[in-house]
């Protein structure tokens, strides 16, 4: 009696476990997300990468397409700023410019809107992480 208690512990430790990593495995990615979270897990990192290492790759992939998730009023508003501040070879500094302009009237109207993450970002934020443990 007792070793079959013991079993079927054993054995829903087991399964309990695998549910949880099968879960945190497929978290990875997803398609819609606040702009706030898509800022934590992509923009961020890609910044980090950018300061720690020079590297603008993802940083400038980001900013390219970033604009398209404005709101549509501010869209042309959004890129004129990226734009800018791309072609003088400062691709960090249009997030700060686009926060001082931005930031209070989208917190008001916009904070809970789900914006689509491109496809194309899909691996960032592990690509990223990589090359950052790399230096």
């Amino acid at each position: 009696m007792k070793k079959s208690l013991l079993f079927s512990s054993f054995i829903l430790f087991v399964c309990f476990t695998l549910v949880i990593y099968s879960e945190k495995k497929s978290k990875t990615y997803q398609s819609e997300m606040t702009l706030h979270d898509f800022m934590e897990d992509y923009t961020k990192p890609a910044t980090k990468l950018y300061d720690k290492q020079g590297n603008a790759e993802y940083l400038n992939k980001i900013l390219e397409k970033v604009s398209a998730m404005a709101p549509a009023d501010e869209q042309a508003e959004w890129k004129e700023i990226i734009d800018s501040k791309l072609a003088v070879g400062k691709p960090e500094d249009s997030c700060k410019s686009c926060h001082t302009k931005f930031k209070k009237d989208y917190k008001k109207k916009y904070r809970k809107k789900l914006i689509s993450v491109p496809e194309e970002f899909r691996n960032f934020p592990e690509e990223i992480k990589t090359l950052l443990k790399k230096k």
